[in-house]
């Protein structure tokens, strides 16, 4: 397992050892339960029964596995109720706009809509020849192959596909039989690749081959590197030529699977700030406390993918951005990116969002071509265009068995 703690948070719940202390849903961010109602909680987890907070509004961050005293890892008992409630229920009609192997869904409305410039990226991505070395781009990067538009990556082989996304929404709802379908997809694509060394910009996608997958059967045989930590190499050796100080205050939105990596990740994002100039003004919820960029709240059964739990988790996290008095937001996940980006339009604010790439192009001298907004607006317009007409529905489903290819 590679994580910045000295235990398995991904782990059973381990039960004999929990104290019924409250700290975890207390010190929840989301939750932030007194003492008595967070002992409350978890006494009716562990029982089986309904609960009155968690299973509803848990966006399955994992700091309550990080805040327990003991290491429990309460998380992993969340996910199993949640396991349970789908299995036995399904879920609403209107999440299936939302299921990453369901066509059409949120990603594949976006796919149609590319200016011809990133659909042409996308078809070279798609190749299936050996190779060495690649870049994994995961979902998210692949809805917005822009980002790789610059010589920092110059001389990368990219590929990758949504038929071969890393399955994280699934993992993060609780839908283990599907993270064992993608594992054994993952396995064959993999398996023509024959690959030496993947690097992926996505922590959610980073966590899923280093942590998740392999316990679902998919054990990768080859070196995986984050992004980040590969251009924080080729800065400190000289590869990257820092020729502007980029004048900025900004607060970070971490990813929530920052927290797994700690020093690997959260302090190399804030370095590579500090590096071309850029303040950084710290959330009041941030690295191992951070709040969800929104679309977990999407996650619980509770929710389903409502658009109304998104959309007030997304504008959290902005308000949470605001209050800083910082001048923009920088993510180093192309999911934040899209889903502030998204809620920007629901919850306007003068902040502008920036990848930290786009940092850093501007720090080389490059001008990045900023196509967030654009790309909001669609992930919106997907949504009230598919998903708007199921919400009344009382109709529910059980997810498919993913294609085979």
């Amino acid at each position: 397992m590679v994580t910045g703690e000295n235990f398995d948070i991904f782990a059973s719940f381990r039960k004999d050892k929990c104290t019924l202390c409250g700290e975890c849903f207390n010190r929840c961010p989301v939750m932030q339960l007194p003492i008595d109602e967070a002992v409350r909680e978890i006494k009716r987890l562990m029982a089986g029964e309904e609960t009155k907070r968690v299973l509803q509004h848990c966006t399955s961050c994992f700091i309550c596995n990080f805040v327990c005293p003991e290491h429990c890892n309460p998380t992993q008992l969340i996910l199993q109720r949640w396991h349970e409630r789908y299995s036995a229920q399904g879920l609403p009609l209107r999440a299936e706009w939302f299921i990453p192997h369901y066509k059409p869904n949120f990603r594949t409305y976006v796919l149609e809509r590319l200016p011809a410039d990133e659909q042409k990226m996308l078809k070279a991505w798609s190749d299936l020849t050996s190779c060495k070395e690649i870049v994994y781009p995961g979902c998210n990067y692949i809805t917005s192959p822009y980002l790789t538009r610059t010589s920092l990556l110059e001389g990368l082989e990219f590929r990758g596909s949504l038929d071969v996304c890393c399955g994280e929404m699934y993992y993060r709802m609780g839908l283990f039989e599907q993270i064992e379908q993608v594992a054994n997809r993952l396995d064959r694509y993999f398996g023509k690749l024959q690959l030496k060394k993947m690097l992926i910009p996505c922590t959610a996608g980073y966590n899923m081959f280093n942590n998740i997958l392999p316990r679902f059967g998919f054990k990768p045989d080859f070196e995986i590197q984050h992004l980040l930590v590969w251009l924080w190499q080729r800065i400190e050796e000289g590869g990257v030529q820092i020729k502007n100080q980029v004048e900025l205050r900004a607060t970070i939105q971490d990813s929530c699977y920052g927290k797994m990596f700690g020093e690997e990740i959260l302090d190399i994002a804030r370095r590579i700030l500090a590096k071309v100039g850029v303040e950084v003004a710290e959330m009041e919820y941030c690295r191992h406390n951070s709040l969800c960029c929104g679309i977990a709240g999407g996650f619980s059964p509770g929710s389903g993918y409502s658009p109304f739990r998104i959309a007030s988790s997304t504008i959290r996290s902005l308000r949470c951005a605001q209050a800083t008095r910082a001048n923009a937001i920088v993510v180093y996940c192309a999911g934040c990116l899209q889903m502030l980006s998204t809620g920007k339009i629901l919850y306007p604010t003068r902040m502008p969002i920036y990848h930290l790439l786009e940092i850093l192009q501007m720090a080389i001298g490059e001008t990045p071509l900023r196509r967030q907004n654009h790309r909001g607006k669609l992930f919106l317009l997907g949504m009230l265009q598919h998903q708007s007409p199921k919400l009344i529905s009382r109709k529910r489903f059980q997810v498919q068995t993913i294609e085979q290819e």
